[in-house]
């Protein structure tokens, strides 16, 4: 006879995954394969028959990209609910993404990128934005994010990803940003960027994925002004993250 707190091992795992796309704050079916190492059909099947449980929201932004799929009010009370028979951490004290059409390109690109991370490094701890600003408003202090000068104001600057390694006993390690570079910025704005980020001792170092050569010549150009390349490091942002609708990621 079961026990009266018997849960399924579908449900803990379903709620798990929710968990996951909660932190994310929208996931495609491109990054959720990568993690779950099944095929795109797959993981879409999965992230639909969440959409059709009320745990999840698809959301087709743009034509021919990928859909983006945001946690439901249900889907972070079954998530909160099982946390601790499950084994995961629910991350608490997010704000719901909003996917508009202005950011939904690097929404998904960064779905991607971090997903790849997470395979790439499992011993480390990659976070995303908004983990991170909720981390550092509990704090009340900085813990990744820059303050950028030099473009006429002074603003906070947020990376889009950040990867923590393990803890260390006698020297905690400090994290490495990550940026997924999209749109070519001005000369300027992008000196401004680049000269923070040098000069930013809260990160061990800064990574740029940049989508295009152009974008990627852009950033180096930036970096040498800056004398920045023992910190900041470009790469193609093909080399990371796998071919998907909207991301054709070839040479231009």
């Amino acid at each position: 006879m079961k026990s009266a707190t018997y849960v399924p091992q579908q449900v803990l795992r379903r709620a798990a995954q929710v968990a996951w796309i909660t932190a994310y704050g929208a996931v495609t079916p491109e990054a959720f394969a990568e993690r779950e190492q099944v095929s795109v059909a797959v993981a879409g099947e999965r992230l639909d028959e969440a959409v059709q449980r009320g745990l999840l929201k698809r959301e087709s932004v743009l034509t021919a990209y990928s859909a983006l799929y945001t946690v439901t009010s249900d889907g972070r009370r079954l998530a909160r609910r099982y946390a601790h028979a499950g084994e995961y951490a629910y991350p608490k004290g997010l704000r719901t993404r909003v996917v508009s059409i202005k950011e939904v390109r690097h929404t998904i690109a960064c779905a991607g990128v971090r997903a790849a991370l997470e395979r790439r490094y499992p011993d480390c701890r990659t976070i995303g934005e908004l983990e991170l600003c909720r981390d550092e408003g509990l704090q009340k202090r900085r813990l990744a994010s820059v303050e950028i000068r030099g473009t006429g104001r002074r603003q906070s600057h947020s990376p889009d990803l950040v990867i923590w390694p393990q803890d260390e006993p006698d020297a905690p390690p400090l994290p490495v940003a990550v940026e997924v570079e999209l749109t070519i910025k001005a000369k300027a704005e992008l000196v401004a960027n680049v000269r923070a980020w040098a000069r930013c001792r809260r990160v061990e170092a800064v990574i740029y994925f940049a989508e295009t050569r152009a974008i990627e010549e852009k950033l180096r150009d930036a970096i040498d002004r800056c004398k920045a390349e023992r910190r900041v490091v470009v790469n193609p942002l093909r080399e990371i993250l796998q071919p998907q609708p909207g991301f054709p990621l070839l040479d231009d």
